[in-house]
């Protein structure tokens, strides 16, 4: 995976003015000095610790992508690859039992959800890494439980456990992404993570597609629990503990530090210490004062005493995250854009098997293998270029960023969305009239604009309040698998009360108004920061 000078944690320690930093206090929360002296200013303040996640080496930071995303992988194609494999998976229980069946499809999302509840405030007060590992645990146990289930209800049982551990694919698996990285590369290696579970999910379907008609259902949970088994050994040894404490103020770029006459750190001191790290400059780390970072530490589970008081903080911060207009605003967006791959994903394996296509089986798998071509342009468009966007808007301001800045790509996936919708539409209404193409193409130009707005809604909620990035995640991607739980039950009901095209165009305008409100949003965006930190968070006003 490419590398870049920015990239390596090898940076210097400097001690900037006063003046520069202080600037920052009459600015809205999230807007930071991101470029200074030609240089990048690395956000958050990494510590000369060694082991601040931060300082990871460059190949364990992408290790750590690897595994998360392949964890995730697994995890979505289990809770959602059985959609085109059903009339196989039918014929294993009694014809009565059919109507019940389709729980193996639906519960999913919604226990999805559920795990995100207790998952996401558990790592804030435990750790990431006890909740990841023990995610995996039972992902494992559940796979084994459905490949030896001996009737429907314990399969769903099974799939209901599995799903609860899958969940941390949405929040916990981003969120550990995003605090082993800096901000001005954050959107790229975040999309490198989406890149690796999408490939990797898109990979798995086609199996399935051979692997359950051929040897069996039972066969494919236990090829996919020795899968989820080797993740975990990998887990064990390389996903390290990323919650690390930090000084509040290393989120804004500059780490404020009092000193004794004598150089120490204290409180109370009388002098002022700025410490600011830039790119392309040398970082020392300090060994000798923090202790180096040993396989003994890294294998360590649990790193930090519960303060469970933190859950319910956690809570609290959740729900009042949802008085943010802008979050909100991209949650809706985020619920519909997967409200329309939802409904796609649904529907396309019914239009593709019907006359005149007449598809296979086996054939639809590699309709979700294009998936990767999504990946192929969502790293460099979305992920990279988001990137050097911000860092070209920031330039041009004068060195400050703004995370709205993340909001100007968004009209990508906005216009793949509207475009998707109206051709799936028109070619599910008359197929007679329309290639294949244009089923196939836009229900993956539909997957493209979900990534897209997941990734620009992941990036741009963490660089508004860096310190809540674990209750805006679990708003974002916890609100948004509720919403495609209930989409899921309005498709059939949708379809046959105005048609594929009606239907698609209703999403369609759902996307237009959404994308429309992007603009408000970029303008006063701003202000609505500014607004949370008087009235929502004070505290995070002083940091």
């Amino acid at each position: 995976m490419p590398g870049t000078k920015d990239d390596e944690p090898h940076v210097d320690t400097i001690e900037g003015s006063a003046t520069k930093v202080t600037a920052q206090e009459d600015q809205a929360y999230g807007t930071v000095q991101l470029l200074q002296g030609g240089s990048v200013v690395l956000i958050p303040t990494p510590s000369p610790d060694p082991k601040d996640p931060l300082n990871l080496p460059t190949w364990h930071k992408y290790l750590i992508i690897f595994v998360v995303g392949s964890y995730s992988a697994i995890a979505v194609l289990v809770t959602s690859g059985l959609g085109a494999v059903f009339p196989s998976v039918l014929k294993e229980y009694p014809p009565e039992d059919a109507t019940r069946a389709t729980d193996l499809l639906t519960y999913p999302t919604l226990f999805m959800g559920i795990g995100n509840l207790f998952s996401m405030p558990l790592c804030v007060t435990i750790g990431r890494r006890p909740v990841f590992l023990m995610s995996l645990v039972l992902l494992v146990l559940s796979g084994l439980w459905c490949a030896f289930s001996t009737s429907l209800s314990s399969h769903i049982a099974g799939r209901n456990f599995y799903s609860i551990a899958a969940g941390q694919s949405e929040a916990l698996a981003p969120f550990i992404i995003e605090e082993i990285h800096f901000l001005h590369e954050r959107s790229a290696k975040l999309s490198w993570f989406i890149g690796v579970q999408t490939a990797g999910t898109a990979a798995m379907f086609v199996a399935t597609a051979y692997i359950v008609p051929s040897v069996g259902l039972k066969w494919w949970y236990l090829i996919i629990t020795f899968i989820n088994a080797v993740i975990l050994v990998l887990a064990f040894f390389f996903a390290v503990e990323t919650k690390y404490d930090r000084p509040v103020d290393a989120d804004r770029g500059a780490v404020h530090l009092k000193l004794d006459d004598e150089g120490n750190v204290n409180k109370n001191g009388d002098n002022e210490m700025i410490i600011q790290v830039l790119t392309r400059q040398n970082h020392v780390l300090q060994p000798e004062v923090f202790g180096p970072r040993t396989w003994r530490h890294n294998l360590r589970v649990f790193h930090f005493k519960p303060e469970w008081k933190q859950t319910v903080i956690f809570y609290k911060e959740t729900m009042q995250s949802l008085l943010l207009p802008n979050i909100v605003w991209m949650l809706l967006l985020n619920g519909a854009f997967l409200g329309i791959y939802v409904y796609q994903a649904s529907t396309f394996a019914t239009i593709l098997m019907a006359p005149p296509y007449t598809f296979k089986y086996d054939w639809l798998g590699y309709v979700q293998l294009v998936q990767v071509l999504d990946c192929v342009v969502l790293v460099p468009l979305l992920g990279y270029g988001s990137d050097m966007l911000v860092r070209a808007m920031s330039s041009w301001k004068s060195g400050t960023f703004q995370p709205e800045y993340r909001l100007i790509i968004l009209s990508v996936p906005i216009l793949s969305a509207i475009i998707s919708c109206v051709f799936f539409g028109q070619a599910g209404a008359h197929p007679d009239r329309w290639h294949w193409m244009t089923i196939v193409a836009p229900y993956n130009l539909g997957y493209f604009a979900f990534l897209g707005a997941n990734l620009v809604g992941i990036t741009y909620a963490i660089d508004s309040f860096p310190s809540k990035a674990g209750p805006l995640l679990l708003v974002l991607c916890a609100g948004r698998g509720f919403i495609s739980f209930g989409l899921s039950y309005s498709t059939v009901p949708l379809i046959n009360l105005i048609g594929y095209q009606g239907a698609m165009n209703i999403f369609a305008i759902i996307a237009g108004v959404l994308g429309v409100i992007t603009v408000p949003v970029y303008l006063f965006g701003s202000r609505i920061r500014m607004w949370a930190t008087k009235k929502i968070w004070p505290e995070i006003a002083s940091e």
